[in-house]
């Protein structure tokens, strides 16, 4: 009896142990959280935490794509660094809240690509959605930001076949 109390207590003490991440999961959550962070230091019009998650070179390319059209920048001066006077003249924190989903990323030592679904809710309710696509670089041991590509679209034209041509 004593050599099963002592099995069973063993058993328990084991059982409690907090689950161990493993390095690779640990790059993926680390992923994870510079692009949530990007997406809320922008909702709060932080521009000092936004740029944080940037990387400051010619390098930077965003592709923006909406129903209006497309957007295409490249060097952080163009994409990045203009958007010091917008929040100025724009302070008012976006109060839209927004949900990532479906996320495939991949790493290696100095570079992360992270793809994911982003749903945003207005205030209102009205719902939008989104594909995005980021790619990162490891400097100075932080994930940063170097290209940034999201496409809106309707959510019920999402499985239309775009190998088709008129």
């Amino acid at each position: 009896m004593k050599n099963l109390m002592l099995a069973l207590c063993a058993a328990m003490l084991f059982s409690c142990q907090p689950e161990t991440i493993t390095p690779n999961e640990a790059v993926k959550e680390a992923l994870k959280a510079v692009v949530v962070g990007e997406t809320l230091a922008y909702m709060e019009k932080d521009y000092e935490k936004w740029a944080s998650y940037w990387e400051h070179s010619d390098d930077v390319l965003r592709l923006d794509v909406t129903n209006a059209g497309f957007s295409q920048t490249r060097g952080w001066d163009k994409s990045g660094g203009n958007l010091a006077s917008f929040f100025k003249e724009n302070p008012e924190p976006i109060t839209s809240t927004f949900e990532n989903s479906n996320y495939l990323i991949f790493h290696d030592t100095s570079l992360g690509w992270v793809a994911f679904d982003q749903e945003w809710t207005s205030e209102t309710g009205e719902k939008s959605v989104a594909k995005a696509a980021i790619t990162l670089i490891k400097t100075e041991n932080a994930w940063r930001i170097i290209s940034y590509t999201a496409i809106q679209y309707d959510a019920e034209n999402q499985n239309v076949s775009t190998l088709e041509r008129d």
